[in-house]
């Protein structure tokens, strides 16, 4: 494979200036991929090569650098510590990069060309979708691809512009902007409620089905220890496992049908409205809740497409649930009562 000795001149926040070619611009985007995604195959795949080309290339650099980039066995591919280094400087050329050639195209004020975001399914059902034809609308240049992805690794391993998450980051290389935050309740149908009784006191829930969520996107274990606090008093309760699952849409349609009682931020203010699930423990204030964010790579300069939808995300976010009954806004972004409203 031939690739062109173009070279890039990139001034990063040291003011070092770094002259880079492109085949070395290749290289480092492979093992980057590599490394977010886990074998060569893979990297391969999401850069349009041949697995044996990602692995010519990255053995290549490992050579002229003289240091393994990677632990490889049959069953793993894993970064060693100068690996580590290396991909972490490497994002930060390729979003040197990225930011460069944003900033060349002709009429770089303008948002055009594709957008790909990555995001969950309830903040894609009842918040971003809604509105979403109303941004094509207003930028007739921009197409979107959505897909359901959750993880930091996934935005990265698949080039996505922007990941709308519940969780914060704790890759450095990313700006997460908060969009709001969850409020949790307690959370279950009248018929369970009317057979098994509500709990008046968090201890209550100890003798209650309870329908626990292993969230993937933020957590590495199930959330079963519930926390509650009132006037200064705190209460901690540890369940036991009934229900878990990490889809979050099939708890509440158990909760809905009566399985138990669920904790959960639901995304869904009608299902509470209509009646559908009644919130219990109302006067115990629900601790831990996480906060939805925007999350992007840090570039010198704003990229028009991802500005563009963070104002519009942003926007859509505060008009969510006026009410706060499933999330809490932010002071400086959340809608004003209309005049005439107390």
């Amino acid at each position: 494979m031939h690739y062109t000795h173009e070279r890039y001149l990139i001034i990063p926040p040291s003011r070092r200036i770094l002259v880079i070619d492109m085949d070395r611009l290749r290289q480092i985007q492979m093992v980057v991929r590599a490394a977010d995604t886990g074998s060569f195959a893979k990297a391969a795949a999401t850069l349009n090569v041949t697995p044996p080309a990602v692995s010519h290339a990255i053995a290549e650099l490992e050579c002229e650098l003289r240091v393994s980039l990677f632990y490889r066995t049959t069953r793993q591919l894993r970064l060693t510590q100068e690996g580590q280094e290396f991909c972490r400087r490497g994002r930060e050329i390729i979003g040197q990069v990225s930011a460069l050639e944003a900033v060349t195209v002709r009429d770089r004020a303008r948002p055009v060309g594709m957008l790909r975001i990555g995001l969950g399914t309830s903040v894609a059902r009842h918040i971003v979708m809604p509105r979403l034809p109303e941004f094509l609308n207003d930028h007739p240049g921009l197409a979107i691809e959505c897909r359901y992805r959750l993880h930091v690794r996934e935005m990265h391993a698949e080039a996505l512009d922007l990941l709308l998450r519940v969780g914060e980051p704790e890759d450095s290389a990313l700006v997460a902007r908060r969009l709001c935050k969850i409020r949790f309740g307690i959370y279950g149908s009248p018929g369970y409620l009317k057979s098994a009784g509500a709990p008046q006191h968090p201890r209550d829930l100890a003798r209650h089905r309870c329908l626990i969520f292993h969230p993937e996107g933020w957590s590495s274990k199930p959330l079963d220890n519930w926390e509650f606090e009132r006037s200064g008093e705190r209460e901690h309760v540890k369940l036991d496992h009934i229900i878990v699952t990490d889809e979050r849409e099939g708890l509440v349609t158990a909760a809905i049908a009566g399985g138990g009682l669920m904790r959960a931020g639901l995304f869904d203010p009608a299902t509470i409205a209509s009646g559908h699930l009644q919130r219990v423990l109302a006067d115990w204030d629900c601790v831990g809740a996480p906060s939805l964010y925007a999350l992007y790579r840090k570039t010198p300069r704003p990229i028009p497409k991802i500005a563009a939808f963070l104002q519009f995300v942003q926007k859509a976010t505060a008009a969510f649930d006026p009410e706060q009954l499933t999330v809490i806004h932010d002071p400086d972004v959340r809608p004003r009562a209309k005049p005439g409203r107390k």
